[in-house]
């Protein structure tokens, strides 16, 4: 579970990074449209908030939110140190991420 919710803060933060304008043009190579900036930041915070309920899951509020403010710095820096070389496969990554986080979760709710 921890390894899933590492995925869906990674995918968020990177759902949250193609939702400003500097990234989105440095992948895409155009401007960012205002309803994907809507939907970027949407889908952003729900993978950040999905990533909290499976912390959480595992390990009560307790430990798991402290657990969740580690995964939320460890993927925020993996992100940050990634996007300044290589923007576009840093966000490849969030969208495999993004696939990978329930791949990884449906041997455990079965």
């Amino acid at each position: 579970m921890s390894i899933a919710a590492f995925f869906c803060a990674y995918a968020g933060f990177s759902a949250l990074c193609l939702g400003m304008d500097r990234h989105y043009e440095a992948v895409f190579d155009r401007a960012l449209p205002s309803r994907h900036r809507v939907m970027l930041r949407l889908v952003g915070a729900s993978a950040l908030a999905l990533s909290l309920w499976l912390s959480t899951r595992v390990w009560g509020w307790s430990y798991g939110a402290v657990e969740w403010i580690g995964i939320l710095s460890f993927a925020g820096l993996m992100l940050i140190w990634w996007v300044s070389y290589r923007p576009v496969a840093a966000l490849v990554a969030g969208a495999v991420c993004a696939v990978a986080a329930p791949l990884i979760l449906i041997p455990t709710l079965t």
